[in-house]
């Protein structure tokens, strides 16, 4: 789900095995469903202009109706809005289907920089971060009692960067350390301020920039000011967005992180893949900090070294594939696989429909007109027709849906192929009525009931008469007869 579908994404998760549809919004001349190799993509007209609120509003609105009517239906694993707009249609989608999806909503470092943050009638099961300091700024934000937020970088996260010509107008510096902190790490605020004064005293001109949420990274910030250490033309701020994040590490001699294994500390691997080496600080001991804070500034075939080995090892896991690939262990895990019924299981053992108000001994189906735009469908399905149509479909009766196929046949003597257009309603096995919703007024529909595979084949099971609907507006009232008036003579 998003406002910019990624397209490179959807293709990844298809190829990994999974059923993608991807709903995004039309544009015209486009055409509103187009299938790719191993996932479908969905366009959704909607209304056009407004404030972002509106326009977001609008397409949830678009993406509920287009499942609705072209069939899709809303019975989805796992729906993922990838940008801050897709929000609300992915949880409208959701709550459609009656809440046994999982919604998941990717927070982008460029969202940090809008002026509108998206909303959603519920709050998404977990956040899936592009780049790790924007997860560290989410998870501070949002609160412990927060959904699971995940860090999964790419490459748009990394790329992105908003401080190009703020940073340059300020005084020029020596060499600068990037100092991360993020929460819940434990860290020596004292220790690491002695450590860079002492590394200070043989590298004239060292200074730090301390980026952090929790205490620990205020009080570096405080100490490392008093001692003059603090810089002025990346230590400002002490939680700066994502891009200013980019920018000051791409540009430091280093990132330092209190992370004992480098290797294992997320920020230190975005480091590596912006081309700055990164350095633990993890010892306790001043002299032994200031000793591999200078090895790392200025030991060349180290730095090169730790850049080379360690953009090769993490460059991979930022390809549209690798994120793909996390992205679904992460679904798994919020999500565990439904249960398949057994392969020695026959498809006639599945539920049949609930019993229906008709108590014909055949399947039937009803359409009413209640307004210009609304039809109420009722119809029974004769358990015997149902086994029947699973056994036809044979393996893709795993997948099937019970569906209406409503045909516009205004102003055309219907044959079965020349209706001016058709459009699927999935219904539930429980139900055996339902209001639709149609965008167009005075139409004449001819309808089906049936069972729709995955791949789209639908089986009918009893068609109805067509039903017309009438027109929106006033009637046109009748001329009112002559009246005709004789003078009477004027009483004595």
């Amino acid at each position: 789900m998003a406002w910019d579908l990624d397209r490179e994404a959807a293709a990844a998760l298809a190829r990994l095995g999974a059923d993608v549809v991807g709903f995004t919004r039309w544009f015209e001349g486009e055409p509103e469903r187009e299938a790719h190799p191993g996932w479908l993509e969905v366009r959704c007209p909607h209304q056009i202009g407004g404030e972002p609120p509106d326009e977001t509003a609008a397409f949830a609105v678009a993406v509920v109706r287009t499942a609705s009517s072209t069939g899709l239906g809303f019975d989805f694993d796992v729906v993922h809005a990838l940008d801050r707009r897709g929000r609300s249609a992915a949880c409208e989608l959701v709550a459609h289907g009656g809440g046994g999806a999982v919604v998941v909503a990717s927070h982008r470092g460029e969202d940090e920089a809008a002026d509108f943050a998206g909303h959603a009638p519920r709050p998404p099961d977990a956040w899936f971060c592009d780049h790790p300091w924007g997860a560290e700024r989410l998870r501070v934000r949002l609160g412990s009692a927060a959904a699971p937020i995940a860090s999964i970088a790419t490459q748009a996260g990394l790329a992105f960067w908003t401080d190009r010509e703020g940073p340059r107008l300020a005084p020029v510096e020596g060499p600068n350390l990037v100092v991360t902190l993020p929460e819940g790490v434990p860290a020596r605020p004292r220790a690491i301020a002695e450590g860079l004064k002492r590394a200070r005293a043989q590298a004239p001109g060292l200074v730090a920039a301390v980026y952090g949420t929790g205490p620990a990274a205020a009080r570096l910030q405080r100490l490392l000011k008093a001692d003059g250490l603090l810089s002025r033309r990346w230590g400002t701020a002490r939680e700066p967005g994502v891009g200013r994040w980019n920018g000051a590490v791409s540009q430091a001699a280093a990132l330092a992180t209190p992370a004992p294994l480098l290797v294992d500390d997320p920020f230190a691997r975005a480091s590596w893949l912006l081309g700055t080496p990164a350095i633990s600080l993890a010892e306790s001991d001043p002299d032994a900090l200031a000793v591999e804070i200078l090895a790392g500034l200025f030991d060349r075939e180290r730095r090169e070294t730790d850049v080379r080995i360690g953009a090769a090892l993490e460059g991979p896991r930022i390809q549209p594939d690798a994120v793909a690939a996390s992205w679904l262990r992460a679904y798994r895990r919020i999500r565990p696989p439904r249960p398949r019924p057994r392969r020695d299981e026959p498809a006639a053992a599945r539920p049949a429909p609930s019993p229906s108000p008709f108590p014909e001994l055949r399947s039937r189906l009803a359409l009413t007109p209640t307004s210009p735009r609304e039809v109420v469908a009722s119809w029974s399905i004769r358990p015997d027709d149902w086994r029947t149509a699973l056994q036809w479909l044979g393996p893709e009766a795993v997948r099937a849906a019970l569906a209406i196929r409503l045909f516009d046949v205004t102003d055309v003597a219907f044959n079965g192929l020349n209706a001016h257009g058709s459009s699927d309603v999935d219904v539930g096995l429980d139900e055996n009525s339902r209001t639709i919703a149609l965008p167009f007024d005075g139409r004449s529909l001819a309808a089906c009931l049936g069972v729709r595979s995955r791949w789209g084949y639908f089986h009918p099971l009893t068609h109805c008469r067509v039903c017309h609907l009438p027109r929106e507006g006033l009637a046109p009232s009748p001329t009112p007869p002559p009246r005709r008036l004789r003078a009477a003579p004027p009483r004595p």
